[in-house]
């Protein structure tokens, strides 16, 4: 008699272990799901106007999609290509063992975002 409440009793247990799990992974499922719904659309691993290098890291796409909306009032290309090559090396000045540093990123949003200004100036005065 013993032996069968035991038996049940281990049967419960082990029944309630899977149907946890079950429900652990069900829930780290959704929860990766709503992350990629709510991620911005801006934050595509690649694209035309940046090179791999810096594309491929996360923490650059905040200054990225900043300089991107920027770039989109720029009607001159030289203008454009000029704004993306000073950005491209502020991001490549901010890697370390192939590494970005967000800190680094972030403080060169004001030094990019400057540039793009100081570009937009000069070519009004070309003009």
């Amino acid at each position: 008699m013993r032996f069968l409440l035991f038996l049940v009793l281990a049967t419960v247990l082990a029944l309630a272990q899977v149907q946890a799990r079950t429900l652990r992974e069900s829930n780290e499922s959704r929860q990766y799901q709503e992350s990629q719904e709510m991620s911005p659309s801006w934050s595509h691993r690649h694209s035309s106007m940046w090179p791999c290098d810096v594309a491929d890291h996360p923490q650059a796409y905040v200054l990225m999609h900043k300089v991107e909306k920027r770039l989109e009032r720029i009607e001159s290309a030289p203008i454009r290509h000029r704004i993306v090559e000073y950005v491209t090396d502020q991001l490549r000045q901010c890697k370390s063992h192939n590494q970005m540093d967000e800190h680094c990123v972030k403080r060169s949003i004001g030094y990019a975002m400057s540039f793009i200004s100081h570009q937009k100036e000069q070519a009004k005065s070309e003009y």
